[in-house]
C-alpha cells in the first residue's frame, strides 16, 4: 500500500457516505460508453459536500487492456458554504496486469485536465474565469470471485494521485485506499458496498475522510 504522511502544522478527519449509480452501455465486445452519478455527503451533519458526474467511452483492445476517454462535471461545497464547479476531461489505460489463481491485478494509469471555477480570495463567492490544474493518477487494484457462481467477488484497491500548479511541478493531491464486495444481484445489476479511506493534503492542513461508499452497477447490452 502507498500512503504517504506529510508534516503539517494541522489535521482534519471528515466522515462522508457516497452512493454511486454506475450505467455501463455495451455495444459490442470492444466498444462501450459509461456514466456515473455519485453523490457524496457528510454524515453528521448531513449535508452535500459533492455531486459530480462522468461520462466516457471505453474501447478494448484486447480482453486485458481497456482504454478510456471522458468528460466529468463536479460541484464542491468549500466550508464557506460555496459550491465550486470544476469542468475535467480525462484519458485512461487501464491493465490486467496478471492472474494469480483466481486473483486479478489491474493497473490503471489516468491523466486529466481540470479547470475550477475562479473564487474571490476568501473563497465565498465564484469570480470570472477558470484556473487550470494537470493531474495523474495511478491505481493497483486486486480483484478475486468469492464463490464459484461468481456471485460474491472482493476488490482492494490503492490510488495516489499528483496535480501541478503554479507553485509545485508535481506535488501530492491524495490517496485512496478502498475495501469492497461486490454482489451480484441479475446479469445486468449488481451491488458493491465498500470502505475507503481518503488522504489529501490541503495547504498546510492534512485531511483524512473515512467514506461508507455503495454503488449500484447497471449493464445494458446493446448488441
Amino acid at each position: 500500500m502507498t500512503l504517504i504522511c506529510f508534516s503539517a502544522s494541522s489535521q482534519s478527519t471528515a466522515n462522508l457516505y457516497w452512493i454511486r449509480y454506475f450505467n455501463q452501455l455495451h455495444f459490442n465486445d470492444k466498444w462501450s460508453w459509461q456514466n456515473e452519478i455519485d453523490e457524496r455527503r457528510s454524515i453528521q451533519p448531513d449535508h452535500q459536500r459533492q455531486f459530480i458526474m462522468h461520462s466516457y467511452g471505453n474501447f478494448r483492445p484486447s480482453s486485458k487492456t481497456d482504454i478510456a476517454t471522458g468528460i466529468t462535471g463536479s460541484w464542491v461545497t468549500n466550508t464557506k458554504n460555496l459550491t465550486v464547479p470544476e469542468l475535467r476531461f480525462f484519458q485512461s489505460v487501464t491493465s490486467n496486469v496478471v492472474t494469480i489463481g483466481n486473483i486479478d491485478m489491474h493497473f490503471r494509469f489516468r491523466l486529466e485536465e481540470r479547470f475550477f471555477h475562479n473564487t474571490d480570495a476568501q473563497k465565498t463567492d465564484l469570480t470570472d474565469g477558470y484556473n487550470f490544474k494537470f493531474r495523474t493518477r495511478y491505481r493497483i487494484q486486486f480483484q478475486k470471485n468469492l464463490d464459484t457462481s461468481k456471485k460474491w467477488s472482493a476488490r482492494l484497491s490503492d490510488e495516489i494521485m499528483y496535480h501541478t500548479d503554479s507553485d509545485d511541478t508535481w506535488k501530492f493531491d491524495q490517496n485512496r485506499i478502498y475495501l469492497a464486495l461486490e454482489r451480484k444481484l441479475t446479469k445486468q445489476l449488481s451491488l458493491e458496498m465498500g470502505y475507503l479511506l481518503l488522504h489529501a493534503l490541503s495547504t498546510d492542513k492534512i485531511v483524512y475522510s473515512n467514506n461508507l461508499r455503495t454503488t449500484l452497477y447497471h449493464r445494458i447490452g446493446l448488441e
